[in-house]
């Protein structure tokens, strides 16, 4: 009797996390706040990142990002050692290291966790609607003056480089850059 007692209590447990704690994607780049009140900034967080919904209160939702940044950079990146952007900071101080590796060529990621708020508005489940309007934007602005490359053309730590140097030339804004950089190394 004691041992149904702790899985039913232990199933309960599971299912109160899992509705309060769960993964969506930002549907486009948004400003990371303190605090619900979202009058002071933490940083930028990229469309398409992956983030855990903490909370929500109204139109407000509390986030946690993960992601991994070289020593002291603000700039933190959804995988170690893969240059796809998911967080811009001012401040290393304000993640929370939860872990460190060494990638292949020696140098030091920081896996950290960075807390914040952001309108619920800016949030999704649907991770391949994002994926397909970078995709479509691609098709459409870089297509209108060359041959579309194939995305697995070049590695995801190329295309940055490509899209710095194409995008004012197909008169895209950070927004669209990003979105069609995010599409790109999704591979």
């Amino acid at each position: 009797m004691l041992k149904i007692k702790q899985m039913l209590i232990l199933f309960v447990l599971a299912v109160i996390f899992s509705v309060t704690a769960h993964a969506e994607y930002i549907n486009k780049n948004a400003v990371l706040y303190k605090d619900q009140n979202q009058k002071e900034s933490l940083g930028k967080i990229y469309v398409a990142s992956q983030v855990k919904v903490l909370s929500q209160k109204g139109n407000v939702s509390e986030v946690e990002f993960t992601g991994f940044a070289p020593e002291d950079s603000p700039i933190v990146y959804e995988k170690a050692g893969v240059l796809v952007l998911g967080y811009e900071g001012s401040d290393f101080a304000d993640y929370k290291v939860i872990s460190k590796q060494v990638d292949e060529y020696d140098t030091e990621w920081f896996e950290v966790v960075i807390k914040g708020y952001i309108s619920t508005d800016l949030l999704t489940q649907d991770k391949s609607k994002i994926l397909q309007d970078g995709k479509t934007l691609f098709e459409a602005r870089c297509g209108a003056c060359h041959d579309i490359h194939h995305k697995e053309e070049f590695v995801p730590n190329v295309w940055p480089s490509i899209l710095e140097n194409m995008a004012p030339q197909a008169g895209l804004s950070e927004d669209e850059k990003m979105l069609i950089e995010k599409f790109l190394q999704e591979q």
